[in-house]
């Protein structure tokens, strides 16, 4: 029997360097290339920099190190600007066979279409005269792709995840391709780039499906082989419009930046839209994911960015970390904030950290460790109690540690024997202030916690100095 050649699976990510990498086009690569992981295929990164006046090196640098941070390292690489001969020998094809031509309307014509047809509520099109005027060259113009306005075909295309799709011909009216001959648009390269680099699946954000119709057509024209294509549904803010910057953060490089994990960031953006039958548990490894992705289960309802729940996720992977791993992802983070601090007071705190810790930027919250508070009397005061009662009990902490060492073990034993002998057994009234008095903090780690950590003399000096101010 002769074996069928299996296609190869080949897919990519195509984001242009107009800005910073977007978590809804990082979810992108992260599908494309578990897609491609799960089929033992190729995962192409394609840097879209057609777009001179608006690319930056400085986006492609952001792309490409948040790709790298999440670790989905592509097979291979392009930067359409290094491609340019290879699209104008597919232009002057479509050319040269007239299912392209130059059209010279100018902004101002073009413009005025556009509010007419507003005005009387139609789709927006654009159907030249100059694909049938053949006018040869007349000063500056644009070229475009030649659509039959009397068309009464149906475009139709199968979505993974969509399923049935249909365009009307008709109503594309004559789209550009390019702005001239060496300056290739949007939906003219991205048919060539898929066909030359060979792209079997076309896996991107369902904001993309109203350019399928043309990219359908071009693919005919240009007699070439269409791919599959599979719209991801669009992620959302919390209130359940497209995610932008009014909902906060978007940036990849941000949630680096703030301390979240590449494993975590990878979880998290794995089940924004997808989730494999018969899982249930939050936490997943890449492993698992390659293993269990399949576009099949991806939703066609939007996906809403929960942030909060993105925390959770990452806490997890801070919990499963051990004292010294902790200790010294936290490092540059105290270093940025506190200046050097060595990793043994980390280490001291890893169990504080790993239970209350959601991303390593909140290790702000920690800074009573770090630095002397500043004494806030108000604060001092348990609710129950007054001022000359939470003095008495840090004048008598600092008479015990004045007298002797003492462990934490033996400053608790003493605590909960002065709540029972002078305030019938209110440990509020007893551990508030000190607790208030070494962190500044409202809600903070137990006062025991704390002078385990930043010590005896460091305790009995903070003590004394909110007693000046008392």
């Amino acid at each position: 029997m002769t074996k069928v050649k299996r296609e190869e699976i080949r897919v990519r990510i195509a984001p242009s360097p107009t800005g910073f990498l977007h978590v809804g086009t990082a979810r992108a690569a992260l599908f494309n290339w578990l897609f491609a992981k799960h089929h033992i295929g190729k995962f192409i990164l394609r840097i879209e920099d057609t777009d001179l006046e608006r690319s930056e090196k400085k986006y492609e640098d952001d792309i490409i190190a948040g790709l790298e941070w999440l670790g989905l390292k592509w097979d291979e690489f392009y930067r359409q600007s290094d491609r340019l001969p290879i699209y104008k020998k597919y232009l002057d094809k479509l050319l040269k066979n007239g299912k392209a031509f130059w059209c010279y309307h100018s902004e101002e014509e073009l413009e005025a279409e556009r509010q007419e047809q507003l005005r009387g509520k139609d789709l927006p099109r654009h159907v030249c005269e100059y694909k049938i005027k053949n006018e040869g060259s007349k000063g500056r113009g644009i070229i475009r792709f030649a659509v039959d306005e009397n068309s009464n075909r149906k475009i139709i295309f199968d979505d993974i995840i969509r399923g049935k799709v249909e365009f009307e011909e008709k109503l594309l009216g004559d789209f550009s391709i390019a702005k001239d001959e060496n300056t290739p648009l949007y939906n003219f390269v991205v048919v060539v780039d898929d066909y030359e680099m060979r792209i079997s699946h076309v896996i991107r954000g369902e904001d993309h499906i109203s350019n399928t119709p043309k990219q359908i057509i071009l693919c005919e024209a240009l007699d070439i082989k269409l791919p599959q294509f599979a719209h991801l549904p669009l992620i959302l803010g919390a209130d359940r419009t497209k995610l932008s910057k009014r909902h906060g953060g978007t940036s990849l490089i941000e949630f680096r930046d703030r301390g979240y994990l590449p494993e975590a960031m990878v979880n998290f953006l794995a089940f924004l839209g997808w989730r494999p039958a018969g899982v249930e548990r939050e936490i997943i490894t890449k492993n698992e994911l390659i293993e269990k992705f399949d576009l099949r289960d991806i939703h066609r309802a939007g996906a809403v960015f929960d942030g909060k729940k993105l925390s959770w996720v990452n806490s997890q992977y801070l919990k499963l970390l051990n004292d010294e791993g902790l200790a010294d992802i936290l490092v540059p983070y105290v270093e940025k904030y506190f200046g050097q601090q060595g990793r043994d007071k980390l280490l001291k705190m890893s169990s504080i950290l790993r239970e209350r810790l959601q991303f390593l930027d909140q290790i702000t919250d920690f800074h009573y460790f770090f630095r002397r508070p500043e004494v806030v009397t108000e604060l001092i005061v348990w609710e129950k109690s007054d001022l000359a009662q939470a003095k008495k009990v840090l004048a008598e902490v600092v008479r015990w540690l004045e007298v002797k060492e003492m462990n934490s073990e033996e400053l608790k034993q003493s605590l909960e024997t002065l709540a029972q002998a002078d305030f019938k057994g209110d440990r509020g009234a007893v551990y508030w202030p000190l607790r208030v008095v070494l962190s500044g903090e409202k809600y903070s780690a137990d006062p025991i916690q704390i002078f385990k950590i930043i010590g005896q003399t460091e305790t009995r000096k903070r003590i004394e100095l909110a007693l000046t101010k008392i």
